[in-house]
């Protein structure tokens, strides 16, 4: 009713509202005949008042469903009102088409009743199929990051399913570039032709490989090496796997990141890829006897010369001597303990930065986040996260002032630019904490060649860059080798 304003027959009430859908079902059933499957897609958007309610919805399907023009219907969450809902980010609970589909199942005598939007995994499905809230489930982004997610559950495996982190930034997040979509946890996507499918043929040449460096790409080209029949050893410097993807799953809601890194720590034992903590190599350190290859997958570290990209000409932000500066790795690893007010420097736009600044809000810091760009999460918009990420910093009081930087630290605030009118201003805070650009820990390489050991550098040591691109880098070097 409240976009269809017509007085004719194809308006007001509810037989004229639905003609236009039961004139198109009667045709495709003429057309297609009896054993057609024709169904509808409805979704689910009660927060918006405009937007057809439950009770609606469930009207409108008890008439189709009556009249025997449907086989199924499925329920979905989210529309052009209510946009952010459409593919959920992990900012959303799970299984958000559920309910609106329980409510369907209880009107419908002849149609299948379909579940979709942020089914992930196969023991949400069990949830959703066992409390009869339908018929059946629908995963996409799921069996997108792991095609062969039915057959493992179908095996009773579900601890093999890589599952989907609800990211958003190679499905979603490519929809208005070329539409060849990829998958930041499997980069197999949209390459089948180029790399078989998530398949892996084993080699007529196993090799011994060392991989240095247990973070994304370092995880993947170990993975991948060791399917193929490898020989692997892999060395981290820490006492954990993950590397600085370990510091974004603990942010607000990321745990899903902590269950991918769980689900490599079990592949790789299952592969049998010999795992070393606590072992920082140097190119002393690797036998050339013991191995044929090394792969070096060091990740990226902050310079901590407070270095902006809006400010080029200044390579070391005055003030850093006055101290409580720290960076976003450094306060995510528990190693600094910002004071009170905090201002955030944030130049990458992502959930490095702005996930650290929810981290600190719950926390009950007084966070205000400086950017150079536009909006806050500028680099979040195209994954449909951005603005319900702003709206969970605001309500935790999170303030933040943009097209600006930091001219100046004084240890007890700062002094920040307006990039738009030149003015400057001194801004209180107890602590200054920077997101901005990486450096590449690329220190391994020199020794490496001056030794002649042959090397691939991916990942963040190579440059530092978005995830996908390490997850990509990994999967092609274990399948190269």
């Amino acid at each position: 009713p409240w976009c269809n304003r017509r007085d004719d027959q194809w308006g007001g009430s509810l037989e004229n509202r639905t003609r236009m859908s039961r004139e198109i079902l009667t045709r495709i059933r003429q057309v297609c005949g009896p054993d057609f499957i024709v169904g509808l897609a409805v979704s689910d958007e009660p927060d918006v008042k405009v937007a057809l309610q439950r009770d609606e919805l469930a009207e409108i399907i008890r008439l189709h469903d009556e009249l025997g023009l449907i086989d199924y219907v499925t329920c979905g969450s989210g529309g052009y009102l209510d946009f952010y809902k459409l593919m959920p980010t992990f900012l959303y609970p799970e299984k958000l088409g559920a309910d609106l589909a329980s409510i369907l199942k209880g009107v419908v005598r002849n149609a299948v009743v379909i579940a979709e939007s942020h089914i992930r995994t196969p023991e949400n499905a069990e949830t959703v199929l066992g409390e009869g809230s339908a018929d059946l489930v629908s995963i996409v982004r799921g069996q997108i990051a792991d095609p062969h997610l039915a057959t493992k559950a179908g095996e009773d495996r579900p601890e093999d399913i890589r599952g989907c982190i609800s990211c958003n930034q190679m499905c979603w997040g490519r929809r208005s570039r070329d539409y060849w979509i990829s998958c930041l946890i499997n980069p197999s996507v949209g390459r089948e032709t180029e790399w078989n499918g998530d398949r892996f043929v084993k080699t007529g040449d196993p090799k011994r490989l060392m991989v240095v460096g247990g973070g994304p790409a370092g995880l993947e080209a170990a993975r991948v090496a060791a399917e193929r029949g490898h020989k692997v050893v892999l060395a981290e410097a820490s006492s954990r796997l993950g590397g600085n993807f370990l510091l974004a799953g603990m942010q607000p809601r990321r745990a899903q990141v902590l269950d991918l890194i769980a689900w490599y720590e079990r592949q790789l034992d299952k592969l049998g890829v010999e795992v070393r903590l606590n072992s920082y190599v140097e190119a002393d350190d690797i036998d050339v006897a013991e191995f044929d290859r090394v792969v070096v997958a060091t990740g990226s570290y902050s310079p901590e010369t407070g270095f902006q990209k809006a400010l080029p000409t200044v390579e070391t932000m005055p003030g850093l001597e006055n101290g409580n500066v720290f960076t976003v790795e450094a306060v995510m690893a528990r190693q600094a303990r910002p004071g009170k007010r905090v201002l955030l420097l944030d130049e990458g736009g992502g959930w490095r930065g702005c996930g650290t600044a929810w981290k600190l809000a719950e926390e009950g810091h007084q966070v205000t986040i400086l950017t150079p760009d536009p909006f806050v999460g500028k680099e979040l918009q195209r994954t449909a996260a951005d603005v319900p990420m702003r709206q969970a910093l605001r309500k935790l009081g999170v303030e933040w002032i943009v097209e600006a930087s930091v001219t100046e630290w004084h240890g007890n605030g700062a002094t920040i630019v307006d990039h738009t009118t030149g003015e400057r201003r001194f801004i209180d805070a107890d602590a200054l904490v920077t997101a901005t650009t990486n450096s590449p820990a690329d220190w391994l390489m020199p020794g490496l060649a001056e030794r002649d050991i042959v090397a691939h550098q991916i990942g963040d040591c190579a440059a530092p860059r978005q995830a996908p691109y390490a997850f990509y880098e990994g999967r092609k070097a274990g399948l190269e080798i």
